[in-house]
């Protein structure tokens, strides 16, 4: 296992537009009457991509082997690259505003191959962390990178218990986390993410990004969405 520091990242503030107005009942105001942007409540860190290379893991030889042995099928069509991808979410609370019921970040990963050709497989969210969280903020320590590339130490809370943060469509290709405001728990403060991407050699892989949140005013949600103009780039190992 290899502990891998989680880093404060520059952060950017998103403007989030209004997706749609709803009701318990269903109805749906005209467009009119839809919300002006959501501003100054949530802000993106990164994201942040790095390769995972022998190099990176060397000091583990279980995890160098295994880095290594994904290298050598360079010829087969399975052949992988292993990227690490770090995000931050902060969340702002204000006397006043529209509480945050949820915030979304979602991903779109995807791969090309030289020439335009179709990649072999779709890149995938090997592993994410954290997985469920029920506390206030997540542990900002260092994650755990065990064997075959995947976090461990990812802590479940007990059955019943109310998930304020919950990893969504691991080993998929639309991964993302939700954070939720539970009875106990607010949204609010800085919220560290990270997953290990599984994506094919020879490739151009990209990571497009966006941003939801869903606030409450009296008995109306509303919710809002942002999309970042570019996708991540996955660095070339």
């Amino acid at each position: 296992m290899i502990d891998i520091i989680l880093p404060e990242l520059p952060e950017r503030e998103l403007a989030l537009v209004s997706e749609e107005f709803s009701r318990p009942s269903g109805h749906v105001p005209p467009r009119s009457a839809a919300a002006p942007a959501l501003t100054g409540r949530v802000a993106l860190g990164g994201p942040l991509s790095v390769p995972v290379t022998a190099e990176l893991v060397g000091r583990v030889p279980e995890l160098k082997a295994y880095v290594e042995s994904e290298a050598n099928k360079a010829d087969r069509a399975d052949s992988a690259a292993y990227h690490l991808v770090h995000f931050s979410v902060n969340c702002t609370e204000e006397t006043g505003n529209p509480q945050l019921q949820t915030v979304n970040l979602d991903l779109t990963l995807s791969a090309d191959a030289a020439g335009n050709r179709r990649a072999a497989f779709q890149p995938v969210a090997w592993s994410m962390t954290p997985l469920q969280l029920s506390g206030e903020l997540p542990d900002t320590g260092p994650a755990h990178l065990g064997p075959r590339l995947g976090f461990v130490g990812r802590h479940r809370p007990a059955p019943g218990t109310r998930i304020c943060l919950e990893a969504r469509r691991e080993l998929r290709s639309d991964p993302g986390w939700e954070i939720r405001r539970t009875p106990t728990a607010r949204i609010r403060g800085t919220y560290r993410l990270a997953m290990v991407v599984r994506a094919p050699r020879a490739t151009v892989s990209r990571a497009a990004v966006e941003v939801g949140a869903t606030v409450r005013e009296g008995h109306v949600l509303r919710r809002f969405r942002a999309e970042l103009p570019e996708p991540l780039l996955l660095a070339a190992v």
